[in-house]
């Protein structure tokens, strides 16, 4: 091969070479912001998962929040007469305690939908708290699913969908 020739290709091996070079750092730039994004979400979640422990370790705290709600269930008319009557016939930082615990769970449950969605989360572990959200979900001694539904907007548009799917799920098959 001529010398001309082998320098040709020499340089287009080389521009190859920089071009594949340049598309691996982008893909390592994408993952990182992907990898910071996430971080960022879970140091989120965890600041507000410390802001509820302190208010569920208040006493003052949790008798403002009962006192609220069970003024809220006592005056909404939705609610059955049962519902109001137990709820009366409990102390407030119980039910402070439920709504609360209500609201963490359902948090979580929404970082790790986000973690999954972002690949940090393997398929077989999403579907393992995927169940367990259901379980949840269904459960009324939770209050997940009236939290969720209490204010629905204030969700991720995909976590919302996935709740709303899984409330679809369990109402067909309780039929």
């Amino acid at each position: 091969m001529n010398t001309p020739a082998l320098n040709d290709w020499l340089q287009i091996i080389g521009m190859v070479a920089i071009v594949a070079s340049l598309a691996f750092v982008g893909l390592q730039l994408k993952q990182s912001q992907d990898i910071a994004i996430a971080a960022q979400y879970q140091a989120r979640s965890d600041s507000l998962r410390e802001q509820f422990s302190a208010i569920l370790e208040s006493d003052p705290g949790m008798r403002v929040i009962g006192t609220d709600l069970l003024a809220d269930i006592r005056g909404r008319k939705d609610i059955p007469d049962t519902v109001k009557a137990w709820a009366s016939n409990q102390p407030v930082e119980e039910l402070a305690f439920r709504a609360v615990g209500a609201f963490i769970s359902l948090k979580s449950y929404d970082n790790l939908y986000f973690q999954y969605q972002s690949g940090f989360l393997s398929e077989e572990a999403w579907d393992a708290m995927q169940v367990q959200l259901r379980q949840s979900l269904e459960d009324p001694r939770t209050w997940m699913r009236g939290s969720f539904e209490e204010n629905p907007e204030i969700w991720r548009e995909t976590y919302r969908s996935l709740i709303q799917d899984l409330l679809g799920e369990s109402l067909l098959s309780s039929q």
